[in-house]
């Protein structure tokens, strides 16, 4: 069963000096002008953060629990329904720290995402009412809210979203 979020709006501007861009698995072919997210073939597609800014920023990595749920995203399916995606939070963890990783200027944190069901609340993946591919909306939003351990740990907080656009999923 899936569960219905209420979606707060996500601002169309993004912080000065921080891009977020969805890499597909193929741009566009013969048999999908859209760009498309193959999971049959690739396993996986990537989510690209970048430092466009001057100075270096620092950033929770994605194994602990400050950074786990950073990644979601807004996915409009063919029938008008959103929801918001992200990883589902790990209960039992053998070891937790505020690690971060730091992005020189000009540099990139690659995030690797599955969309696997037992990994990522409300995966694509799990839609196979639309038959073997799913054409559909998609921005990626990364978001680290403030904290103590962030300002203790000198790390970026805000919200970046990548721009909006149509892919075609392949479970």
């Amino acid at each position: 069963m899936l569960a219905m979020l209420t979606l707060q709006p996500v601002s169309a501007q993004n912080p000065a000096g921080l891009t977020l861009q969805i890499i597909p698995t193929e741009y566009s072919s013969r048999i999908s002008p859209d760009a498309s997210i193959s999971f049959s073939t690739h396993g996986h597609f990537h989510v690209l953060l970048t430092n466009t800014s001057t100075t270096p920023l620092r950033f929770f990595e994605e194994w602990n629990s400050w950074g786990e749920s950073a990644l979601s995203f807004e996915i409009t399916y063919p029938n008008g329904q959103t929801v918001r995606s992200q990883k589902r939070p790990q209960l039992l963890r053998e070891k937790n720290a505020p690690t971060t990783i730091t992005v020189e200027p000009g540099g990139f944190y690659v995030l690797d995402v599955t969309f696997t069901p037992t990994e990522w609340q409300l995966s694509p993946r799990l839609e196979k009412k639309f038959g073997k591919s799913m054409r559909c909306r998609m921005r990626a939003i990364y978001a680290i809210e403030p904290s103590e351990d962030a300002r203790k740990e000198d790390t970026w907080t805000g919200t970046v979203s990548s721009s909006e656009r149509v892919y075609t999923i392949w479970p």
